[in-house]
């Protein structure tokens, strides 16, 4: 195992007495989150199991965090166990990402991905891994199924309005292929014959101090993978960032991204649908399946952060709540006149 798995403890596992007698093949998933986005994993757990429990497949779910807490692992035990899923735990110690970089947007946390395909190749060929604000709406049969032969990864290329400026930032010809990082089905035996961790954070530590990688772990695995890569169609990872419902002021935009094809959908940006001011239809996929989990019985997120207030601010101004709306402006200027 490579050495950066030392960096990593399992802290808890709950595996399905099913196993044993299950015909089933296995089929491993991996999240990567700080303690803010755990919520979000196991909803995006509940989602798969919700909409894939006719197969005879056996899910092993992993989540690698920052830390863990008793009532978070009992509430996965609870989504887990009836669907006879699998379910393992993982803290990192992030001194052995102390030379990347790092920001409020891009916490440490981003990488903890990269430490999830190094980790767990000795238990699985393939490693399908979701960002945490992803959420299943189908069946995923044919991801399954797909034979990944000597390539990386499968992959989903990012919406077309970046994929320019991604090529031209970073000096390098995706042809327009540049992929989004928040679905990756890894060849993990690929990954460690081609010691693909110590090459990713070689690059972002040398680009790191220049500023070129404004992506860090998603340029780096980009530019790494480029070459031998299948490319998925968009129903796995269709992108829908929820500031597009004041953008557009069109309530139908989102049906133009969330398709009833639609395998995965990805709640880029700032606001996701955990969020209180995130009341639209395009959240009905996500607020649905949580009202099936342990949190069903509690109320949806609010803002903390300087950057939620902003987003709620503008959220709420075009739903036409002006109270709330001054009420996070007020909290967005004093946090920022704070700092």
């Amino acid at each position: 195992m490579n050495a950066l798995a030392k960096f990593v403890e399992k802290k808890y596992s709950f595996v399905s007495s099913t196993l044993s007698t299950s015909e089933g093949r296995s089929f491993h998933i991996a999240y990567g989150t700080d303690a803010n986005y755990q919520m979000g994993a196991a909803i995006s757990i509940a989602s798969i199991l919700e909409n894939n429990k006719s197969k005879a497949i056996n899910y092993h779910f992993h989540i690698f965090t920052d830390s863990i807490s008793k009532e978070y692992t009992e509430r996965l035990k609870s989504i887990a166990e009836p669907f006879g899923a699998s379910v393992y735990l993982y803290t990192i110690d992030d001194s052995v990402l102390d030379n990347l970089p790092a920001s409020v947007v891009w916490p440490l946390s981003i990488y903890y991905r990269i430490l999830a395909f190094d980790y767990l190749y000795q238990m699985s060929d393939t490693l399908l891994y979701l960002d945490s604000d992803v959420i299943c709406k189908n069946d995923i049969r044919e991801l399954e199924d797909l034979e990944l032969g000597d390539n990386f990864a499968a992959v989903v290329p990012d919406v077309e309005a970046l994929q320019k400026k991604n090529q031209q930032r970073l000096s390098f010809d995706f042809q327009n292929k540049y992929f989004n990082s928040g679905v990756i089905y890894a060849n993990l035996k690929q990954w460690s014959e081609g010691h693909c961790s110590d090459k990713i954070f070689s690059l972002i530590q040398s680009e790191g101090q220049t500023g070129k990688l404004k992506y860090p772990d998603q340029d780096a695995l980009n530019i790494i993978f480029f070459g031998q890569l299948i490319y998925l169609d968009r129903k796995y990872n269709a992108i829908y960032p929820l500031k597009s419902e004041f953008e557009r002021k069109d309530k139908n935009y989102y049906k133009n991204f969330i398709k009833d094809e639609t395998v995965f959908i990805h709640y880029t940006g700032i606001t996701k649908p955990w969020h209180e001011w995130a009341e639209y239809e395009a959240s009905i996929y996500f607020r649905a399946i949580y009202k099936l989990t342990p949190w069903k019985d509690e109320s949806y997120l609010k803002s903390k952060s300087t950057v939620e207030y902003r987003e709620e601010y503008k959220h709420c101004l075009y739903q036409k709540r002006y109270i709330k709306a001054l009420r996070s402006l007020f909290f967005y200027r004093k946090n920022k006149l704070l700092k």
